[in-house]
């Protein structure tokens, strides 16, 4: 999945998280969503960076033959851990015990589960790593053309679209004003 429709669907998490709150605090509250959403890629750079450039490329050329034998690379950990969803679900524990939110949680931990189901090869993750049990989703979004891209970008826009109508219906409904 590419990083920026990680980021919207972490935006709308917060949008159902948020959906009774005031319109400043909804809108950190979606910056904040979709930073989480798009934030687990970041582990990633440094592999990026030393297979790219090991192969001779400028370091974030992306061309999969760099990824070759290379799946079990040392330099894969902070995306496994970044992509686990071990460590999302003992902070949520830890929130819940405290009493506190956890949306935020969730917006990081949507990331992990949709490449669960949609990377392979060196991209394929550990949903408990370091726990052993790394799964081969269904398809390699990074070999997926632009056009692919901007039909996964318009959907998740468009779904955005339709979960903030909802909340502002829902806000009306149970006269939530943004006077807060």
């Amino acid at each position: 999945m590419d990083v920026l429709t990680h980021a919207i669907i972490g935006a709308i998490i917060a949008e159902l998280a948020l959906w009774e709150k005031s319109l400043p605090q909804r809108k950190q509250g979606r910056w904040i969503g979709a930073f989480l959403g798009a934030a687990p890629d970041l582990g990633a750079v440094p592999a990026h960076f030393v297979f790219s450039w090991a192969a001779g490329d400028w370091p974030w050329v992306y061309d999969p033959a760099h990824w070759i034998g290379v799946e079990n690379s040392m330099w894969l950990v902070g995306y496994w851990f970044t992509h686990s969803l071990l460590f999302p679900l003992l902070g949520f524990f830890w929130l819940r015990y405290k009493g506190k939110r956890s949306w935020m949680l969730f917006a990081w931990s949507s990331h992990a589960a949709i490449d669960i189901i949609s990377h392979t090869g060196a991209w394929s993750t550990w949903p408990f790593f370091p726990f052993p049990g790394q799964i081969e989703g269904v398809a390699d979004p990074w070999s997926w053309s632009p056009i692919w891209w901007l039909v996964s970008i318009s959907i998740a826009l468009a779904l955005w679209y339709s979960v903030s109508v909802m909340t502002m219906q829902w806000r009306l409904n149970n006269d939530c004003t943004d006077e807060e």
